[in-house]
């Protein structure tokens, strides 16, 4: 019987894909309960011993002795830290009222015995102070005795809401820090859905729902086709050059219908927890009717070595269509390890649908800038469970040598790479899937992606190398001079040794400007001039839209004579978002829509 279900589910949600259209609220809802279910059943029909399959059992009440006996057995030897706390705490809110006095025991000596870390970075703490929390309120007036930090039950409780409540008032005032992740949405999402809909304190119920609200609208303004878009803190290969395998992804086929089909555990306590989206949220995330320009304000993450200002700006741009969007972080270092500076993605050619470049940096300046430890060991410390780190291959990074300057769909890099640097090379990565990229006699290297176009000319000479992806993920050339022109994987690496170096890139879709050969006609137009000196690097440029932009490394950026000031931008700008430096706000708009998220008075008013 179950396996017919599962079968149901499956051929009802087959038809959720790429170009999910909006629909009304009431049919939004059933759609969004029928994948709910389809996540249930996946999970209540396991066998493997988990905290997700256990929870599912719980929720449906479906098997809990054997849900009982598997808690059990998963609490045998408790690891991974803040990344157990939350699905452990989440399968108890759902079984506490169904599990035997014995499971029931088990759990609670769990929380008395076994000390997770509390990590080191915004998400890390994200999760153990939500899940402290909860779990300080389901076994309340305990001494520290019972818990294994020594603390009671309310000093838990107390120092875990004063967390909660200060990281609040700083992403909404000065923008997360750990900002835009693909890969580590679900680590937020998951923390603020669960004091949404668990939390027992009316006050940290309402602001795990406020700012569950403020990450997905978030995602939502920078969303296309389950793909989040621009520039990111943190993304983990190969996630960064195939964008649906990031775990944002998954949250945008359960809460916006889009995308592909999944079963990852990543949703898993958010779907079991009941909480449903605000549907202007819903509406921002799929209305790509017409083009738009979000920009945004973060902030870096604390800077302790190495630097003047604790949490610079970080000033993010992004270039919205039905087709492609365009998005970019202003360069330098603003994220240890995995940032990702920008990149073009379309809907176009999955998995590969993505055109970026980087300069692949590695340094223990950089690492020193943002980890305590001593400098000399943190490469090897890194490398242990980042192993690209250090990799001149790599397809993640920051570098203080790359600054960027987009202007709509145009978008210039420039790079003053000091000699003796970790890498001294810049990438760009295109897929191999791409229909057509024609190395022009201008200069220009113009690709089709289905309606998509892109433009990239290179300041400098560069080479080509063609790579397949193996199964560990990695990317290489096999050995052979020439690989066999299997579209469906792998890259095309630009490479180019030049350390005063850079690109300009031009993006259109056929809605824009029509053909294929009429974009590419009009970049043999625009040539862009640039010089390329140690210390001097910079190019002018005239966009194929007419447009003037002068771009002179590191921050002197002109558009049309006039000085590009990126100080001035606010925490949210743009059609749907809008929320001031400081200001503790978030207006949502969409046509004659408003919801307000005001974190001073924690209220919500449309």
């Amino acid at each position: 019987m179950k396996s017919l279900l599962v079968f149901g589910c499956m051929v009802v949600l087959c038809v959720s894909g790429a170009s999910a259209q909006m629909v009304d609220r009431a049919t939004y809802l059933k759609e969004f309960q029928q994948r709910v279910k389809y996540l249930e059943t996946v999970y209540d029909t396991s066998q493997s011993v988990g905290f997700y399959q256990i929870a599912a059992r719980y929720k449906l009440n479906s098997n809990i002795r054997q849900a009982d006996s598997m808690f059990v057995e998963a609490l045998r030897v408790p690891t991974n830290d803040m990344f157990w706390m939350f699905p452990v705490i989440g399968a108890y809110i759902h079984g506490k009222d169904k599990m035997s006095p014995e499971t029931k025991a088990v759990v609670r000596n769990a929380w008395k015995t076994y000390a997770p870390y509390r990590g080191d970075t915004e998400n890390h703490w994200a999760m153990y102070y939500s899940s402290l929390f909860l779990a300080a309120e389901q076994w309340p007036n305990l001494p520290g005795s019972e818990w294994y930090n020594g603390k009671s039950s309310d000093e838990n409780r107390k120092e875990a809401r004063e967390y909660l409540f200060d990281w609040a008032r700083i992403t909404t005032t000065i923008g997360q820090g750990e900002f835009d992740s693909p890969d580590y949405f679900a680590e937020y999402a998951i923390s603020t859905i669960l004091l949404a809909q668990f939390a027992q304190d009316p006050q940290v119920k309402q602001l795990g729902s406020m700012m569950s609200e403020y990450i997905f609208a978030d995602f939502a303004a920078e969303h296309l086709d389950g793909q989040y878009l621009g520039g990111f803190s943190r993304i983990y290969q190969p996630a960064v050059y195939k964008p649906l395998m990031s775990t944002a992804s998954g949250f945008a086929w359960l809460y916006f219908g889009t995308g592909e089909r999944t079963s990852s555990g990543w949703i898993m306590v958010p779907a079991l927890s009941g909480y449903e989206l605000p549907e202007i949220i819903y509406q921002i995330a799929l209305d790509r009717s017409k083009t738009y320009i979000q920009k945004e304000r973060k902030r870096v993450r604390n800077v302790i070595r190495y630097g003047n200002e604790k949490n610079p700006p970080v000033y993010k741009y992004t270039y919205v269509t039905k087709d492609y969007g365009m998005g970019s972080l202003m360069g330098g270092i603003l994220q240890p390890i995995q940032q990702h500076t920008w990149g073009v993605r379309y809907t176009y050619g999955r998995p590969y649908t993505t055109i970026f470049g980087l300069h692949p940096y590695w340094s223990g300046m950089e690492l020193g800038m943002f980890f305590p430890e001593e400098v000399k060991t943190l490469i090897a410390d890194v490398v242990a469970s980042k192993g690209t780190y250090n990799n001149p291959n790599k397809w993640t990074s920051a570098s203080p040598f790359e600054r960027t300057f987009q202007h709509k769909n145009t978008l210039i890099a420039l790079y003053d790479i000091a000699p003796g640097t970790t890498a001294e090379h810049i990438n760009g990565l295109f897929p191999r899937n791409l229909e057509e990229r024609i190395i022009d006699p201008s200069g220009w290297i113009v690709c089709k992606a289905g309606d998509t176009y892109v433009g990239w000319y290179p300041l400098q000479e560069y080479e080509w190398k063609e790579e397949l992806e193996t199964p560990a993920n990695a990317l290489n050339d096999g050995g052979r001079p020439q690989l066999e022109r299997v579209k469906e994987t792998g890259i095309w690496r630009l490479r180019s040794y030049k350390l005063q170096n850079g690109y300009v890139v031009e993006v259109r879709s056929k809605d824009e400007i029509g053909s294929f050969e009429r974009f590419h006609a009009a970049l043999k137009k625009s040539v862009p001039k640039g010089t390329m000196k140690p210390g001097a690097v910079s190019v002018d440029y005239t966009t194929i839209g007419g447009e003037k932009m002068h771009f002179r490394f590191p921050e002197e950026r002109k558009l049309n004579g006039k000085v590009v000031d990126l100080s001035k931008t606010k925490l949210f700008e743009g059609p749907y978002l809008h929320a001031e430096v400081g200001s503790q706000k978030l207006t949502m708009t969409y046509k004659n829509k408003k919801r307000v998220l005001d974190f001073k008075t924690l209220t919500v008013t449309e």
